[in-house]
Parts: C-alpha cells; structure tokens; sequence
C-alpha cells in the first residue's frame, strides 16, 4: 500500500469527500491561486491517473503539478494543511473507484461538435493526461521489462503494450477533439471514443494495479530470507 492507501478507509465518509470538493472549488477559483493551476476538471482527471499508481508514491510528489508545478507556500485564505488534507481525501476517492473498477464521472461521455459542451471531458482527459506524464518512466521500465521477458511477462499479456497505446490514443483524442479530427480521426470513431472513456479509464487502472502488485511481490522475493 501506499502511504495514503493505508488511510483511505477514514476519508471514504461521502461527507467528507463533498466538504473537500466543496473547499478545493472555492480554492481554484481564488484569484490568490498560481498562473497555471489546474482548473476542477483538469484535477479530477489528474488525480484519476495518479491514483492508478503503478507505484507507490507521495503527496508531496504529485502535488506540485496541480499548481503549475510548485506548491504554493501561501494562498491568501487557505491553509496549506487545508489545501493538502482536501486534495489527499480527493486523491483517496479515486483511488477506491481505481481499487473497485469504478468509474464515476461528473459529466456526459458525448462527442459534441460545440466545444462548450464537451469542454469538460476535454479538460479531465487533459488533467488525466498529465497524471500518465507523472508516471510515463514508470510505465515505460514496466511494459519494456513485459516485452523482455521479466516475471511481468507471466501476468500481462504481450499485447498488454497495445492495450495501453489504445487507451492513451482514446484519452488523448478526447483531450483534444479538435485536433483528433484533423489528424483523420472520424466523426464516428471520436464519438465512440467519448462513450469508451470511462471503460479505457477502468482498464488503464487494472493495468496498473497488476503492475503494482507484481512490482510487490517482486520486491518481497528479494528481501525473503533464505533457508
């Protein structure tokens, strides 16, 4: 487990994942916040892609990204305990959502040609997109490691790597239809890509879980004692 997994139990309370959502809302929106902090939308889908967690890491890892890249000493209003308590109870709900196959979205998965109406699967599956960044040495070392032969091989299939190319290919053309549609992606194939979103998001997480627990395994072969 990680070291907020050991905690999610105390944060799965619904109360408290609305008064944190309700705090970071009011935070985002703050004038006082840094050039270049994530919009709701955009966090929701990086901590989605964070909680996924092929290993373990920290908050003050991830973190830094949702404001740009360096966490504020000081947001005029806002306690950085507060800040880090709200976004580490946000972080916990989706990562029960990634340990249980879930997928819960606060908006319609529908291609739309007016962008107003599609702006917030964009924006999740940019914030989404981010989080694979924060992890792509990770992914990388693991899938080169599936393609070689390591014990990894034994529990994903050789196509685990096409998997992952076509889950990417999904988020990325949601994250920018526009662009999707000009690089000869159909008006069919992106609508069905925006109904597929919360599945591709599902399968990217068991991909990771099966990663991270043969990552564990590994690690617990190696520190056995021999008899």
């Amino acid at each position: 487990m990680s070291p907020i997994e050991d905690a999610v139990a105390s944060f799965s309370d619904i109360k408290n994942e609305v008064h944190a959502r309700e705090f970071i809302t009011n935070l985002l929106s703050s004038a006082a916040c840094p050039a270049y902090t994530m919009d709701l939308d955009q966090l929701d889908g990086y901590l989605r892609s964070i909680a996924a967690e092929p290993q373990a890491t920290s908050p003050e890892a991830w973190m830094p990204l949702v404001f740009g890249g360096e966490f504020p000493c000081l947001i005029s209003g806002f306690s950085t305990d507060s800040i880090t308590n709200a976004l580490i109870c946000l972080y916990n709900s989706h990562r029960v959502q990634v340990l249980s196959n879930q997928c819960a979205l606060s908006f319609s998965c529908e291609y739309s040609e007016d962008r107003s109406k599609r702006i917030q699967a964009e924006q999740w599956a940019r914030g989404f997109m981010q989080g694979y960044i924060f992890w792509q040495d990770i992914w990388s070392q693991y899938l080169d490691e599936n393609q070689t032969g390591s014990n990894l091989a034994v529990i994903l299939p050789i196509s685990t790597n096409d998997e992952i190319d076509d889950i990417l290919a999904t988020i990325s053309a949601v994250a920018d239809a526009n662009y999707a549609l000009q690089t000869g992606v159909t008006v069919e194939d992106l609508t069905l890509m925006f109904n597929r979103l919360p599945q591709k998001v599902i399968e990217y997480g068991r991909i990771a879980h099966i990663i991270r627990s043969n990552s564990q395994a590994e690690t617990c072969e190696r520190v056995a004692p021999r008899l």
